[in-house]
């Protein structure tokens, strides 16, 4: 029998920058915590979105087994999304096997961990249907902290451009969450999960001003004094024999804008776009703020108040044509895209790939063409295009998109905004990075230095089971990363290998539209 395993995600968090702040001062206790532990950069899944890359942490599998492919599954038929739930898992997480072989799981904001899959003590996260989010829910009169835990910061700030007081309100969320895990943390436990969302919210704010001393930087450098400090109890509170892993399912970089992908699309004869009215949808916050920068003072006050009347009059479907074609002015609104009538498309930006429409057309040639495409400066704009088949493996696969873009140079949005026709849109962002981080700690842990080969995002529900004790179950992806494990602990605690049943699932009701309005808020979809 292992001892404990206490895993913390800091989402979107990157050596990139933590080492950054290290050397600044800025995050002490992680500075000590390294000094004594095994770390590395860590690889992702494709796409690296929240919610494809903590669903392979929970499973270990990629998401051709898994069947999460996005913050949504796009419905064959008809395009339709639909938000992803547990019951979409279609493999045992870490924490249902832990309770059939009676071992005792606590997961606090782990993503798409709702509806909660076992009875054991379940704060939900990202995909939460209706406002309670604590399970079981009777725990709340038990331990009074757990009545402020929130999933979501306050949206309408960031809505607003009151990027400040948002960046202060996620703070306040995650000093919420910590007070949820004091709560929980004396309760019997055999591996406790925590992630922190605060460093993919801000560094999506903010991460070109973290990385080079830019506006906002102060107040965005206080969410990681934050992490810094609870990260600091959270090693306090471990025994002897407990370990904690410190994880992030993807990391950040700085990019240089946008570049519309669905536009280029069009433009190519892959697409058609939809001029209908009813598919004009307020813009991401990305582009509210490129709108701000281009022509903040030039466009008067009545104009902006007009535009989403004059786009909300059906007959001017054909005018939008003609004005998009022949009047060089842009609008910060969206078209969609004609799914029926299009090749190729990409449904949101967090899809990172582009699904098939209703046209038939092979998909070779365009990967080709999108393989070659230069940005402004003449740089090659794309890492990788890969089909679906070269990606992933499993019986879900059909289900993936057909191609899947990968860039670390420019953010790949879905929505189609200008009525000018221009793929890039310049402007210093954040977006996700496909290294993340790895650190683990405790008596198992190598500390040495020396190369070792790289983990990957599935390794880690395997390296659980091994810390408690348990056989790992047969047949996952990813493996005990045993280079970072010390050879005498090893020795003495050899991986071993158990089978594991299939998953029984029952879908449940979604609230779509509010799920949908909540996570565009938090720049997560289009």
């Amino acid at each position: 029998m292992g001892g404990r395993a206490l895993v913390v995600g800091w989402d979107g968090a990157t050596w990139d920058l933590l080492d950054r702040l290290v050397a600044e001062g800025a995050m002490p206790n992680l500075k000590e915590l390294c000094g004594r532990s095994a770390h590395s950069r860590m690889d992702s899944v494709v796409p690296p979105v929240t919610g494809p890359a903590w669903v392979s942490v929970a499973t270990g599998v990629n998401p051709g087994r898994h069947g999460c492919f996005d913050f949504n599954r796009v419905d064959p038929e008809t395009g339709t999304l639909r938000p992803i739930q547990t019951y979409d898992i279609q493999v045992k997480t870490f924490y249902e096997v832990l309770q059939e072989r009676g071992r005792t799981a606590i997961l606090v904001n782990l993503p798409v961990s709702y509806p909660p899959l076992t009875g054991q003590v379940t704060l939900t996260s990202l995909m939460t249907v209706g406002d309670n989010a604590v399970f079981p829910e009777p725990l709340k009169d038990e331990l009074p902290d757990l009545k402020a835990y929130r999933v979501f910061p306050n949206i309408k700030l960031r809505s607003e451009g009151k990027l400040t007081e948002y960046v202060r309100d996620i703070r306040a969320v995650e000093a919420a969450r910590m007070a949820c895990v004091r709560a929980l943390l004396p309760r019997p436990w055999d591996c406790f999960f925590v992630v922190f969302s605060g460093p993919d919210w801000v560094s999506h704010e903010a991460f070109p001003a973290l990385m080079s001393n830019g506006a906002l930087r102060d107040e965005a450098l206080e969410v990681f004094r934050d992490l810094d400090g609870y990260l600091g109890e959270l090693v306090a509170a471990l025994g002897s024999e407990d370990h904690l892993l410190l994880v992030s399912d993807h990391g950040f970089c700085a990019v240089e804008g946008v570049l519309y992908l669905n536009e280029l699309l069009a433009r190519w004869g892959a697409a058609q776009l939809d001029y209908a009215p009813g598919k004009v949808a307020a813009s991401a916050q990305a582009e509210v703020q490129i709108k701000e920068m281009e022509w903040r003072g030039s466009f008067p006050r009545w104009k902006a108040k007009l535009a989403p009347w004059l786009f909300s009059v059906p007959g001017l479907c054909f005018s939008f044509r003609v004005f998009r074609k022949f009047v060089p002015i842009e609008w910060p609104h969206r078209f969609g895209v004609d799914r029926a009538k299009s090749g190729f498309y990409m449904p949101t930006t967090a899809s990172r790939g582009l699904h098939r429409g209703g046209v038939a057309k092979e998909p070779e040639p365009l990967r080709r063409r999108l393989l070659s495409l230069k940005d402004p400066d003449g740089r090659k704009v794309l890492d990788y295009v890969e089909p679906r088949e070269a990606v992933y493996h499993g019986e879900h696969v059909p289900e993936a998109p057909a191609l899947l873009l990968g860039s670390t140079r420019w953010e790949l949005e879905a929505g189609v905004r200008s009525l000018k026709r221009r793929l890039f849109a310049r402007m210093p962002l954040g977006a996700h990075h496909p290294e993340g981080i790895f650190l683990l700690h405790g008596p198992a842990a190598s500390c040495g230095e020396g190369r070792r080969p790289k983990p990957i995002l599935m390794d880690v529900a395997p390296l659980i089971f091994h810390l408690v004790g348990e056989a790992v179950p047969e047949g996952l992806d990813g493996a005990v990363p045993q280079a970072f494990l010390d050879p005498a602990w090893l020795s003495s605690h050899p991986v071993s290998y158990a089978p594991a049943s299939a998953p029984v699932r029952q879908e449940g009701n979604v609230e779509a539209e509010r799920i949908h309005e909540r996570l565009r808020a938090l720049g997560y979809m289009e």
